[in-house]
């Protein structure tokens, strides 16, 4: 696969997590009709907009990448795809324009509240996890070094100006009344993004995939709106995850 790019080495993971790992694939797999409606919420460069696609070849999957350099990647990836739909927009609980911190060297950890040490914070635990693999001095050298890239890179961030919607305001203009998946990846705004989806068109979710920071409860508040509406739920935690505060929620509709 040949796609276009911001940073390589950040690709690169994106490609295993979601290809090779298939992070948003729960061990049961998803349960989707032949032609389903996927929304790839916190888009980034398009990877899982690629991979459900592929998985699901009579999918419509709507692409939501705030970050405008993000989304022109993103929108270059898969304009020419039938069945793709990039949209330069954000997902929240209520429509607004509002500013996002942009690490053009670490793009995946943007966000609205996002937060530099607590970045660093992170970052340096999933690096301590990845180097549990490697012996004595080399894992020392090995976490030093990856530290200090991962300084550089977050190091250097700025402000950008994003409109955000309600998915509720989005789908009544859109003529969406069901999501088969939707997938979820936006560094600590998820809760924001489900109170948007309105009582309408939450029966209509089938399945969803959700990254969670687990931050001031957010993972008990997560887990406890997909149940007040009606979803079954199962909570993962990657292993180069462990020492971090990020699970990923499954969700599922009950008959």
């Amino acid at each position: 696969m040949e796609v276009f790019s911001l940073n390589g080495n950040e690709t690169d993971y994106l490609y295993g997590e979601i290809f090779d790992d298939e992070s948003y694939i729960p061990p049961q797999g998803w349960d989707m009709p032949t032609d389903p409606v996927i929304l790839d919420i916190g888009a980034n460069i398009g990877l899982f907009t690629l991979f459900a696609l592929q998985r699901w070849s009579g999918a419509k999957v709507l692409s939501f990448e705030p970050a405008p350099e993000a989304f022109d990647t993103l929108r270059r990836n898969v304009e020419h795809l039938h069945g793709a739909h990039p949209h330069n927009l954000a997902l929240g609980d209520r429509d607004q324009t509002r500013e996002l911190t942009y690490y053009p060297n670490y793009t995946m950890m943007s966000g609205f509240d996002a937060d530099l040490e607590t970045d660093k914070v992170l970052a340096s635990a999933f690096i301590t996890s990845v180097a549990d693999s490697l012996d004595g001095e080399l894992r020392d050298e090995f976490i030093l070094e990856a530290e200090g890239l991962v300084d550089d890179c977050l190091d250097e961030r700025r402000l950008v100006s994003c409109d955000v919607r309600r998915l509720e305001t989005f789908a009544g203009s859109a003529g969406i009344d069901r999501v088969d998946l939707l997938k979820v990846d936006v560094e600590g705004f998820e809760l924001q993004v489900l109170r948007g989806i309105g009582d309408a068109l939450w029966p209509g979710v089938r399945n969803a995939a959700i990254e969670v920071a687990d931050r001031n409860g957010a993972l008990d508040a997560v887990v406890s709106i997909l149940d007040d509406h009606g979803m079954a739920t199962s909570v993962r935690q990657a292993s180069e995850y462990r020492e971090t505060d990020l699970h990923t929620v499954f969700a599922w509709r009950v008959a």
